[in-house]
């Protein structure tokens, strides 16, 4: 004990002595300490007096520990950013705004030879400086004279631009060099400035653009446009950063995007780019089948995923079902994929929301481009109505593949058509503070199967955005949409039973979104959006003289739907952001309608009615709301890596009628009514995220967890066309997915990966109360889209700047299936007997594709730029199944395997554009 105290006693002497000796040097621990006190606190540590402006430091909280360092070094360290100078000055120590403190004047009299040296070559340094400005230097006088002000504030108003399209250019950085200020550019290419009149040193940057130098004379109060040329570079990103949120640290949880270049350098089936496809390759999305439209999110239905293109809701996405893309890629700028946290402006949907946006026309120049491929062809033609203001953008495809039906040695194909066309048109104009945006996509598609089938299915749309910019800090943006869904088709694959039905689905909304700026770490976000459905479930008429099919009418609905929400982003620490919305929802079906009520002990079944209720035009049947709380975490654990963490709460009060595992043109949708009610969901998702910059490694894991309710499921035997009450053949339950997503991607120069699996499950539980409400006797079962295991992989290889090269794998779990069993005999009728729901699946998917793209020459004075692509679908040739069916010989049941693609599909395809390489 006596040992233990004498070094006690010398480690105390020794830490006195050495305080005695430099006072300056202190040591402590705080947390979450008000910066005043924090300085009251070094100062009776170092006894030094500490000069500086409260105000800078009102928010600042400080939580450090230090052991015997230096005072100066310790606030430099808890002082954010490079904007002030710390420094001991006659026994004081001074925090100042950013300038060089001089404390003695140069002795001018003593220059060395060295000196004269050093003098020299800094002078011819400032000269060649001087010079390299003089050319580069562009100078921007803002505001008029007459009204200068000196020494007053003066705000003006700047967007940024492309010089050759006129595109309005997001993200760019403004920094004023000689007075350390900035700012970013907006959405719209808009930001904002408050500065005292004067000459300012300028420098404006943006990711893919030529720095700018410039000089800004502000005179008075005004707007100024500023131009930034492309420079074109070789791609060595498999995603391309250009804001915030393609950031993988700094993205919301969940959140893919995904720009348009990246999408066209990856192999398609058809020759034709597919951002619906190209998200299959992300983790958590999976392909509902091959050569099918539809894609399942996170264990969800595929109905269950909201598209919007410029606002339109679109409710089928694909032109010959599946087999090429709804959206052309030639039109569209970007899209996001939300699957984790959703942002509280979103609601109606359970699974996630992709927001696909559109190109603006060239506001600079009148250009064309398009594509020839083996099956289809596209143009797109823009241009400036008014020059720097306003622009036009129409994109016309149509397919013309019928030919290669007539080379197929099957009687089937050789005698079925198929075709498709779409139009696609775009206005902008741009006023200082207002944007206004008139979009407009129309579809149609026709298929013959033979005589056995005939499908029409259309998707129509109209949107018109404005936005507007009330203040540099209050922004506002309004839209008004409608679209329409419409099939008709025609059955006569069963004889004397053969039908035509036709449906069609309308929805308009209105939503208004507002965003105020409280400071650089605080906004927030609030709004409203309504929605309106009409369907018309068609009717079910015979078709010919000798069917027998009696006709159904399957009726009328309408149902309208409100949410007002709001959300704030803050950055509770420089580490900790957070994200918190609450959004309210309210539902109502709407009459006419006729609701038929059911005796309580029985099942719902045309036989158990007991009465009915009317409801008049105009008067709502039933309400129901939603209120939802959403939640984003981002924990930024180094510079390198982060945490994230998020919650979601949703609803949707529309779905689909189907028992197959895709998504088919003549398949129906429903709204919920007085029996059936919405589907609600909760999700909660945790993540990891890192970059390795050496390496240019990426790396994520996400573990996610939903669980929906009043989940809409098909009785045994369900018919949808039989009859118009739908609550007789669809019971609800409980749906739920859980799983692992991992990402990793490496750069080259010349080469990028990219491998994602998706570990997954999705489960469905139907257990009424009574024998008649339970769907497998109550049991939990696979949903017809649980898919466990999924992997993709992606290659590209920049062989040089004009030739590239990109392959696909894609390997997934085999779908569910319900089989037969057996069969046996009753009175010489046969009977089916069949396993419990889901219980078997079908043999595993597995494709390869690839891709070579070859590039006309990259010169600058061109009147036509091209590109041929070679591509090939299903390289090894596999016969993957796309479903599984039985039929009975000779007195077994034998099953068989249906692949809709089992050969390589080579297809060549031309692009084509006016002008030079980067003329878009």
């Amino acid at each position: 004990m006596k040992k233990f105290l004498f070094i006690f006693f010398i480690f105390i002497s020794s830490f006195v002595v050495a305080q005695s000796v430099d006072t300056t040097l202190i040591s402590l621990s705080v947390k979450d300490l008000p910066f005043s006190d924090f300085i009251n606190l070094i100062e009776k540590e170092s006894n030094l007096k500490v000069i500086y402006r409260t105000d800078w430091f009102d928010d600042l909280k400080v939580t450090t520990t230090v052991n015997r360092k230096d005072i100066v070094d310790v606030i430099k360290q808890i002082i954010p950013g490079n904007d002030f100078s710390v420094i001991k000055w006659n026994g004081m120590v001074l925090i100042l705004d950013k300038f060089e403190f001089i404390q003695k004047l140069p002795n001018y009299n003593e220059i060395t030879p060295a000196t004269e040296e050093l003098i020299s070559s800094e002078s011819k340094a400032s000269t060649e400086y001087i010079k390299g400005r003089k050319v580069d230097l562009i100078k921007i006088k803002i505001g008029n004279p007459k009204y200068q002000k000196l020494g007053v504030p003066i705000k003006i108003k700047g967007s940024v631009v492309d010089a050759a399209t006129g595109e309005s250019i997001e993200g760019a950085t403004i920094y004023l060099i000689d007075i350390n200020k900035g700012a970013v550019s907006d959405l719209n290419g808009n930001f904002d400035l408050i500065l005292p009149s004067g000459k300012y040193a300028t420098q404006v940057e943006c990711l893919g653009k030529k720095k700018l130098n410039c000089q800004l004379e502000v005179l008075s109060e005004g707007s100024f446009i500023i131009e930034l040329e492309s420079i074109n570079y070789e791609i060595q990103e498999v995603q391309i950063f250009g804001d915030k949120q393609m950031n993988l640290i700094e993205k919301e949880p969940g959140l893919e995007k995904l720009n348009v270049k990246v999408i066209k350098e990856l192999p398609t089936m058809m020759g034709e780019s597919d951002i619906v496809k190209v998200s299959e390759m992300l983790p958590g999305v999976v392909s509902v089948g091959e050569g099918a439209a539809g894609i399942n999110v996170r264990g969800g239905n595929f109905d269950q995923n909201a598209f919007y293109f410029n606002k339109i809701a679109i409710y089928n996405t694909s032109h010959m079902f599946g087999f090429f893309p709804a959206f052309n890629a030639d039109v569209i700028n970007d899209f996001s994929l939300y699957k984790g946290y959703i942002p509280a402006k979103y609601g109606g949907r359970l699974s996630s929301v992709f927001d696909i946006n559109a190109r603006t026309g060239n506001k600079k120049n009148y250009t064309a481009h398009g594509s020839i491929g083996t099956l289809a062809a596209n143009l797109t033609v823009e241009g400036p109505i008014k020059k720097d203001t306003a622009s036009f953008l129409v994109n016309f495809r149509s397919s013309y593949s019928d030919w290669i039906l007539k080379q197929i040695n099957d009687y089937n194909i050789k005698n079925s058509e198929a075709k498709f066309n779409d139009l696609t048109v775009s206005l902008d104009y741009d006023l200082p503070n207002t944007q206004v945006n008139v979009f407009g996509y129309f579809s149609k598609d026709y298929f013959k199967f033979s005589d056995l089938n005939t499908y029409w299915y259309s998707n129509a749309g109209l949107s018109t955005s404005i936005g507007h910019i009330f203040t540099s800090s209050f922004r506002g943006d309004f839209s008004l949409s409608a679209s329409q869904y419409e099939f008709k088709t025609i059955d006569t694959q069963i004889e004397n039973v053969e039908y035509e039905h036709q449906f069609k689905v309308e929805q308009y909304e209105f939503s208004a979104d507002f965003r105020k700026d409280f400071s650089r770490k605080n906004n927030l976000n609030f709004g409203v959006n309504s929605t309106w459905f009409q369907l018309n479930r068609g009717q079910v008429l015979p078709y010919g003289e000798n069917s027998s099919q009696s006709p159904i009418d399957l009726g009328n609905e309408q149902g309208f739907e409100t949410g007002f929400y709001i959300s704030e982003n803050v950055e509770i620490t420089p580490l900790l952001h957070a994200t918190a919305g609450f959004r309210f929802s309210f539902y109502a079906p709407f009459g006419p309608e006729t609701v038929y009520t059911y005796f309580e002990d029985g099942p719902k079944e045309i036989r158990t009615i007991n009465d009915s209720i009317y409801f008049p035009s105009g008067k709502p049947i039933t309400w129901y709301t939603f209120p939802e709380f959403r939640l984003a975490l981002n924990y930024q654990t180094d510079e390198n890596g982060s945490l994230k963490l998020s919650f979601n709460q949703t609803h949707q009060s529309i779905f689909m009628l189907s028992q197959t595992i895709s998504l088919a043109p003549n398949t129906q949708w429903k709204l919920a009514d007085y029996h059936l009610k919405p589907s609600r969901a909760n999700q909660v998702s945790l993540g990891v995220f890192r970059t390795v910059p050496k390496g240019k490694w990426e790396f994520s894991t996400e573990l996610f967890y939903k669980i929906a309710n009043d989940y809409t499921e098909f009785k045994d035997g369900a018919d949808f066309l039989s009859t118009p009450l739908t609550e007789t053949t669809v019971l609800q339950g409980d749906l739920t997915s859980y799983g692992v997503e991992v990402l990793v991607k490496k750069s080259w120069p010349k080469m990028n990966i990219w491998f994602a699996y998706t570990f997954s499950r999705s489960l469905v539980k139907v257990d009424g109360q009574n024998d008649w409400d339970k769907i497998n006797n109550g049991q939990a079962f696979p949903s017809n889209f649980d898919i466990p295991n999924v992997v993709n992989a992606i290659l590209t290889y920049h062989f040089t700047k004009r030739v590239l090269f990109s392959t696909t794998v894609t390997y997934q779990t085999g779908k569910p299936a319900t089989f037969p069993t057996s069969f046996y005999y009753i009175d010489g009728i046969p009977h089916i007997d069949y396993s419990d729901r889901n219980e078997f699946r079908i043999p595993n998917y597995f494709r390869t594709d690839i891709s070579l793209s070859i590039e006309g020459n990259l010169k600058k004075e061109k009147f036509l730029h091209s590109t041929l692509n070679f591509s090939v679908y299903n390289l090894t040739g596999r016969k993957n199944p796309y479903s599984v069916y039985f039929e009975e010989q000779y007195g077994r049941i034998n099953g068989f395997q249906y692949s809709v693609i089992g050969v390589p599909v080579f297809m060549v395809t031309w692009l084509f554009k006016l002008g030079n390489y980067d003329a878009n």
